[in-house]
C-alpha cells in the first residue's frame, strides 16, 4: 500500500484534435469543469448540482447528452462499460461532444509508482510522509478555513513495522474535534510513517464487528467510499 500525494491527470481527446482536462474523478467534490464517474461510484449518479450537462459514454463513444434540473434528483444510469462525464459551468466542452463522438483517454499519475496501482482511494492532505510532517492543505487545494478547523477526523496511515492505522477522531472533551494539525501530530506519536487525512466532520465513522463506535448512527452521513479491512476468522 502506498500513501502520498497523488497527481492524476486524465485527458480527453476529440477527433478533431480538442483537448479536455478531467478534474475529478468519482468524486463528490464540486468543482466547474469536467467530472468523470465510472461505474466504481455506482450504477447511477445523482446531479451534485443544478443544471448540469450529462454526457453519457459507452465503448469510448458519447451515446447520449442532457441537461439536469434540480440537484438530488432524477439519478442517471452509469454505463457498465462506459462512464458519464458531467461538466458544470463549462459549455464549450458539451458543445464539442454531441452524440457519436468518438474519445480517446490518457491518463497519468504521479508518483510514477501508482500507476500500477488497480485502485486508488483519495483524501487528503497527506499529514506525514516518512516519519514527517507534511501538512499543506492550500497547497493541495484546501480552504483556508478548512486547514484551521476543528472537526471529526478519519485517518489511514502505516508504521515501520507495516501496521496498518485506521482511526477516527470524533471531540475533545468540552469541545470539537481535532485541527489538522493536531491529527498529524496524533499520528506522529503513534508511530506514524506516511499518514493520510480523509472526510471528516458527519463522514467520519468507524465500524467494527458490527457496529459503529464513534458516533450514534443517526448523525452518520451518507458515503460514496469507504476503506474495508476484512480479517479472516481466527486471525
Amino acid at each position: 500500500m502506498g500513501i502520498d500525494r497523488l497527481g492524476l491527470q486524465t485527458i480527453l481527446t476529440t477527433p478533431n484534435g480538442q483537448q479536455f482536462s478531467i478534474l475529478q474523478l468519482n468524486s463528490g467534490y464540486v468543482t466547474a469543469g469536467l467530472s468523470l464517474y465510472t461505474p466504481e461510484w455506482g450504477s447511477t449518479y445523482l446531479p451534485l448540482t443544478d443544471q448540469e450537462t450529462l454526457i453519457i459514454i459507452q465503448d469510448n463513444q458519447v451515446v447520449g447528452q442532457q441537461v439536469s434540473d434540480v440537484a438530488g434528483q432524477a439519478p442517471i444510469p452509469i454505463p457498465v462499460n462506459g462512464a458519464l462525464l458531467v461538466a458544470r459551468a463549462n459549455a464549450a466542452a458539451a458543445a464539442a461532444l454531441p452524440l457519436g463522438t468518438r474519445l480517446e483517454w490518457t491518463t497519468t499519475a504521479t508518483p510514477m509508482n501508482f500507476n500500477t496501482y488497480p485502485h486508488v482511494v483519495g483524501g487528503g492532505p497527506l499529514l506525514i510522509k516518512n516519519r514527517q510532517i507534511v501538512l499543506n492543505a492550500t497547497a493541495e487545494g484546501f480552504s483556508s478555513a478548512f486547514a484551521t478547523q476543528a472537526a471529526p477526523r478519519s485517518v489511514i496511515a502505516t508504521t515501520a513495522e507495516g501496521t496498518l492505522i485506521v482511526a477516527t477522531i470524533q471531540n475533545r472533551v468540552g469541545g470539537a474535534g481535532a485541527t489538522l494539525q493536531e491529527t498529524a501530530q496524533l499520528m506522529q506519536q503513534w508511530g506514524a510513517i506516511d499518514a493520510l487525512n480523509l472526510d471528516g466532520g458527519s463522514s467520519t465513522s468507524l465500524y467494527l464487528g458490527g457496529g459503529l463506535l464513534n458516533r450514534p448512527p443517526q448523525t452518520a452521513a451518507r458515503v460514496h467510499n469507504a476503506i474495508g479491512v476484512f480479517l479472516k476468522p481466527g486471525f
